[in-house]
């Protein structure tokens, strides 16, 4: 029975609410299937959530359209990041080298001042640290260093993004 009930929700914040052209109603039905959402953070319509009762977010963060929020292994999101459109964070995956698949799951953690740009993938298990930049198209995997720019497949270090990146962004809207 419970299995069936944590399907249910994921098919209905899914299918049903993440349509819902109101972020005001959105993000209720989040938090009362256990999302952690902090003050001014939003998420726009049609994310697709795995298990958010095991996400976090912080405050005044953005999550764009369309992006994947993998929650199975515990996905921790920090404050002032903005995640753009089509990106994707895992948190579970399958082993290839196992002869039988191996389902596992690790946590994945986004710092704060993060921007991870249009259709980046943030692979299981990595750790986005402080004013990292994930450009678009990249895939990263690991742990980055604080304040980096990376770009590429696999995401490289391209550029040093600087010391003053703590900023804070505003998400003031009451649609979309």
């Amino acid at each position: 029975m419970r299995k069936f009930l944590r399907c249910f929700i994921e098919v209905f914040i899914n299918y049903i609410v993440a349509y819902i052209p109101s972020w005001v109603i959105r993000k209720s039905f989040y938090r009362l299937f256990g999302m952690k959402i902090g003050k001014g953070s939003r998420i726009n319509q049609r994310v697709y959530i795995f298990k958010p009762w095991k996400i976090s977010i912080g405050e005044n963060t953005m999550i764009n359209s369309f992006v994947i929020l993998d929650g199975r292994g515990g996905l921790l999101i920090g404050n002032n990041c903005s995640i753009s459109m089509r990106s994707v964070i895992y948190s579970a995956s399958h082993r290839c080298s196992s002869d039988t698949f191996e389902y596992y799951e690790k946590p994945t953690i986004i710092g704060n001042n993060v921007w991870i740009c249009v259709s980046a993938v943030v692979l299981t298990g990595a750790v986005i640290s402080d004013g990292v930049v994930i450009s678009a198209n990249s895939v990263i995997k690991g742990i980055t260093k604080e304040g980096e720019v990376y770009m590429g497949i696999p995401a490289k270090i391209v550029h040093i993004r600087g010391s003053s990146f703590e900023y804070e962004l505003n998400n003031k809207y009451y649609f979309l």
